[in-house]
């Protein structure tokens, strides 16, 4: 049972997650059994401070927590509650987004995982340090994370640098504006390049090895863990009832495990939104010797992921569509277009790639096609496929990638995330690659892991791993169409040799 300031839940009442990621800020309620209640979205816009590169990017935190309380109030009255009916409330977000606070907690700054204005500080780090932060941390290159963040600040905006007090994953920190707590989960706070991988090392370690103050980092929470309570300014600004209980989450991808019951050592979850992780589960760091991949927490205790990403994934086919004049509803993928490959095959390079964390970047690409056009019958439908299967072709090479520095095979793979609703994409992704994948009821994994912990957290459920058995419900198991498979095994060994000659051709930028 759970008790609010102001009444009294079952403990097994519904729960209301937000999720901040890159593109777009998100709400959901969901029943204790998994069933989204009621959902709601809005775009998340950046924007770049006067006199910096475009690429330094934030965001007006008073917009997005005002835009968050609305959304919060839509998504209770489409389902037909009322604050009291809510019985935990969980929030999770895009891994690498950070927010500043002054001694006050008033913020200082707030950006997304897009700001790479750190970026030469990163490349001083990673020539200085580079291979012990790898080992400590899992991840490169360090300008996509907060110490060379904090390096910036200390160099070119030191009224900044002065005042901050506290450093949080956004995901904490809409946890912090619905509770007043200060509190950092640990698996976030890993992957934002604050603490180390494994367990054998110290908390402090990053800090030192990077001269950062420790006292920036949080006092931690763990996924599931409640770390406050919904306060009466946060009820009033959102309906939901004070006293709510806030419990933390985790990063979206891990969170995005949890909704697709990826929970054992082995076990391969991809999550395609506007990037594209594969996490292998594994019971114990597994660092690569040659740093192409990275490792970082699950939100489970005692679990770790290897991950080799796609970088971008649904960024790129929103750039196809638009460049091709197809609204987004317009991206399908056509079965019967699969065919053996030859030189009349185009190919693009849109921006999805195999993983190779030590040489992160801007890279050339583009559509290769036969010509002359007027002779080939190429139209921008079948560009539209050939994208789809750029991203395809990418999800396998870093599937392979992971079966290389992991030394097994994925036991099963789950495939979940907002590109999974173009229609014939996850047929196409389980013929590349030859194996069956289980698709959950929920499309929206990150949503129903981050519920997951909130059911937890509620007292609805006594582990995580309960959490995501119960409510994650049917699933829809693809089987790979070995015709198709063969075809596409031909077509992805061209796509693979003309992306090694690209990327001989051209390096990174």
């Amino acid at each position: 049972m759970s008790t609010h300031r102001y009444g009294v839940v079952t403990a097994d009442g519904p729960v209301l997650v937000l999720d901040l990621g890159t593109s777009s800020l998100k709400c959901g309620v969901f029943s204790a059994e998994g069933k989204a209640l009621s959902k709601a979205r809005a775009a998340m816009t950046y924007f770049t401070p006067p006199g910096l590169p475009d690429f330094a990017l934030e965001f007006k935190p008073e917009e997005v927590w005002a835009m968050a309380c609305s959304l919060v109030q839509e998504c209770i009255g489409e389902a037909g509650l009322t604050g009291k009916d809510i019985s935990a409330v969980s929030t999770t977000s895009q891994r690498g987004g950070m927010a500043l606070l002054d001694r006050n907690r008033k913020e200082l700054y707030a950006g997304p995982n897009r700001d790479v204005r750190a970026f030469f500080e990163g490349m001083e780090i990673d020539g200085r340090v580079g291979g012990r932060v790898y080992e400590l941390t899992g991840h490169l290159p360090s300008f996509l994370f907060a110490p060379a963040r904090l390096a910036w600040f200390k160099s070119n905006a030191p009224d900044i640098a002065d005042k901050q007090a506290h450093l949080l994953p956004l995901g904490d920190w809409l946890g912090f504006r619905l509770s007043g707590e200060i509190r950092g989960e640990r698996s976030a706070l890993t992957e934002l390049g604050l603490l180390p991988v494994s367990d054998a090392e110290t908390e402090d370690s990053v800090a030192r090895l990077v001269d950062i103050e420790p006292n920036l980092v949080p006092p931690l929470s763990i996924s599931a863990e409640r770390t406050g309570e919904v306060t009466s300014a946060a009820a009033v600004a959102t309906g939901l009832c004070p006293g709510t209980p806030v419990i933390a989450g985790g990063p979206d991808t891990q969170c995005g495990l949890l909704g697709m019951s990826v929970t054992e050592a082995g076990q391969l979850g991809i999550l395609v939104g506007w990037s594209g992780p594969l996490q292998m589960v594994t019971g114990i760091p597994c660092v690569d010797s040659e740093r192409r991949t990275w490792t970082g927490r699950h939100v489970l205790q005692g679990r770790w992921v290897l991950e080799s990403t796609t970088a971008e994934a649904g960024r790129s086919l929103d750039w196809a569509a638009e460049t091709l004049g197809l609204d987004k509803s317009g991206m399908r993928f056509s079965p019967g277009e699969v065919k053996s490959a030859s030189t009349y095959t185009p190919f693009t390079f849109l921006g999805p790639r195999i993983m190779d964390a030590k040489a992160l970047g801007l890279q050339m690409g583009g559509m290769i096609f036969p010509t002359p056009v007027g002779h080939t019958g190429i139209s921008r439908e079948v560009l539209a496929n050939a994208s789809l299967k750029n991203l395809a072709f990418a999800i396998r090479g870093n599937a392979i990638q992971l079966e290389e520095v992991s030394g097994r095979k994925p036991s099963d793979i789950s495939l979940g995330g907002g590109v999974t609703r173009v229609e014939g994409f996850p047929q196409l992704v389980a013929d590349t690659l030859g194996r069956e994948i289980v698709m959950p009821r929920e499309r929206d994994a990150t949503l129903l892991g981050a519920a997951a912990c909130a059911a937890v957290g509620s007292g609805a459920y006594n582990s995580l791993p309960e959490a995501a058995r119960a409510m994650g419900g049917e699933v829809e198991t693809l089987v790979p169409d070995e015709e198709r498979s063969e075809a596409l095994e031909e077509e992805y060994e061209t796509w693979l040799e003309l992306y090694k000659r690209l990327a001989d051709m051209t390096g990174t930028i």
